[in-house]
């Protein structure tokens, strides 16, 4: 049995969890994901890509800030300057590394 599904005015058929459609007249199968990218691409920028080219790509997936709590005190980590960690200081952003952050609290005696 076959099932249909219509995405972006295409028809994508599915039997045995092999997803085909045409696209810009060619018969194209794959994954549901990368039939959809297919007729995405086809749709925005009339440029033919076979399914298999999406699948190829590796995407990062998000991360948050890592942070680390010393003493009491969050420490977080700037993702934009790799090895550089930061806290917020009465106000105050202080910047620097790891160790060097530890140290001001160490010495300034800071607690929450």
């Amino acid at each position: 049995m076959k099932k249909r599904y219509s995405h972006r005015g295409h028809t994508i058929e599915c039997k045995d969890d092999v997803y085909t459609s045409i696209v810009a007249g060619r018969s194209v199968s794959g994954t549901m994901l990368g039939v959809k990218q297919c007729i995405d691409w086809w749709s925005d920028t009339r440029i033919f890509r076979r399914p298999a080219e999406f699948e190829r790509q590796s995407f990062r997936t998000a991360r948050g800030p890592s942070s680390e709590v010393y003493k009491g005190i969050q420490i977080m980590s700037d993702d934009k300057q790799p090895g550089l960690w930061y806290i917020l200081v009465r106000g105050q952003l202080l910047k620097g590394p790891l160790p060097k952050i530890k140290q001001f609290i160490d010495q300034n005696a800071l607690s929450r």
